[in-house]
């Protein structure tokens, strides 16, 4: 996991939940995070959130009344259509299933950057365009240089499990600003400073009132990383304030840094990432991918060109990762479901092209510019609305606030049949 555990508490007023989860387990499996003083301090392995999360679940339905149950369908949501008060759910093998009401809880697709790729590099096996299928990493060899597009936290993740996989090469990582993951440190966070003044509307003004507040703090030195924990929990109001005009500029010159601000490593994958450097097998560097044309015998040409420079550089490595993490364009993602309810207008993009439109009560909003009553959306679909829409945090509290509504309204209408679409 990329936070310690007493973050990922299902249950926000009992923040050691999970830690005690993962106390259970360390005993059961001798496991234990060498870096941390106890669990809830410790970095947990993400298969062990699962469980948790698993076990949770099954709690909830142990305890829940009578008249509810869960049924669980393993298969794929390709189209969904509301008529006449119902909204019936398509899967792919002909399966309709009809609900009061549907979740879009899909998550975020792969993205797929526009590289100048040879179809030949594209078809390669040596090419990785899922970073997440760990089977894939199984047709890199074991010596070489692999380039990883991105140089985030995915990017983290491809060389984790190309170094737990025995890979003895090289890595090269490349991003257009070249902004590396950070570690993620323990840090007390600024006073609330944004919360004495009405909250800016501009990102040169919350720059300004950052800045500002740095200048206060100065004599005791406080870690830029204490900023950020000051700043997220307004994100969704500044970002529900700004213009379409101050979100395209924030999106363009602040994201790659608020991204790599936020999203930081954990301390045993950042010591493995600071090795690789020190040793020089690993290099990260600022440039843009000009071609990826096949070599001849089996490895991939890589034509880049460096950040400010005009000349092309060349180079022949074993395999390329895609790294780039997720794409939140819906309609750029390679799914049925989501280009289905983009062509129908069940849905609409949202803010900037980003997931969809819906109001702040998670209702999803179509072409036709009105909510809609019996469909909802959580996580991932919202990040234009809201813009941090993926982490526990946030997820947590739309899940809380979401559950809350629609309780209400099940309470109000009698038993109805609630369905989650999820990818």
């Amino acid at each position: 996991m990329n936070g310690p555990a007493k973050l990922f508490s299902l249950y926000p007023e009992r923040p050691e939940h999970f830690a005690q989860f993962l106390g259970r387990f360390a005993a059961e499996w001798n496991w234990r995070d060498p870096l941390a003083p106890d669990f809830l301090n410790a970095f947990a392995p993400r298969s062990v959130f699962g469980d948790y999360v698993r076990a949770e679940l099954a709690r909830a339905v142990s305890r829940a009344a009578p008249h509810v149950a869960l049924d669980h369908v393993a298969g794929e949501a390709i189209d969904l259509r509301r008529r006449g008060g119902r909204v019936d759910i398509v899967l792919s093998h002909g399966e309709t299933f009809a609900a009061d009401h549907a979740i879009l809880a899909t998550g975020a697709a792969p993205s797929r950057p526009d590289l100048p790729i040879d179809a030949a590099v594209a078809a390669s096996p040596r090419y990785i365009a899922d970073p997440w299928n760990l089977e894939a990493y199984e047709r890199i060899p074991r010596t070489g240089r692999v380039l990883l597009l991105g140089t985030g936290l995915t990017m983290l993740d491809a060389l984790v499990t190309l170094e737990r996989r025995g890979f003895a090469g090289r890595y090269t990582a490349i991003s257009r600003r070249g902004l590396l993951v950070h570690p993620r440190r323990e840090v007390v966070p600024l006073r609330d400073f944004l919360a004495e003044a009405p909250l800016p509307t501009t990102a040169r003004g919350l720059l300004r009132a950052a800045r500002q507040e740095l200048a206060r703090t100065t004599h005791g030195r406080p870690d830029w990383q204490s900023l950020v924990m000051a700043i997220r929990p307004h994100v969704p109001a500044l970002w529900q304030r700004a213009s379409d005009a101050e979100r395209a500029r924030f999106v363009r010159h602040l994201r790659p840094i608020w991204e790599t601000s936020l999203h930081r490593a954990p301390p045993r994958s950042a010591q493995l990432l600071e090795r690789g450097r020190a040793e020089g097998w690993f290099a990260h560097r600022a440039g843009r991918i000009v071609a990826l044309d096949p070599a001849g015998d089996g490895r991939i040409v890589v034509r880049l060109r460096g950040r400010g420079r005009p000349e092309i550089d060349t180079l022949i490595v074993d395999a390329v990762v895609n790294c780039t993490g997720v794409t939140h364009d819906w309609s750029r993602a390679q799914s049925p479901l989501m280009a289905n309810l983009l062509a129908t207008g069940v849905v609409r993009p949202g803010p900037l092209a980003f997931g969809i439109d819906a109001d702040w009560q998670h209702a999803v909003i179509g072409r036709d510019g009105v909510p809609a009553p019996d469909l909802s959306a959580i996580g991932h679909p919202l990040r234009g609305v809201r813009w941090e829409s993926s982490t526990l945090v946030e997820l947590l509290q739309q899940a809380i606030q979401l559950a809350n509504r629609l309780t209400g309204q099940v309470l109000a209408a009698g038993a109805g049949r609630i369905v989650a679409a999820a990818e």
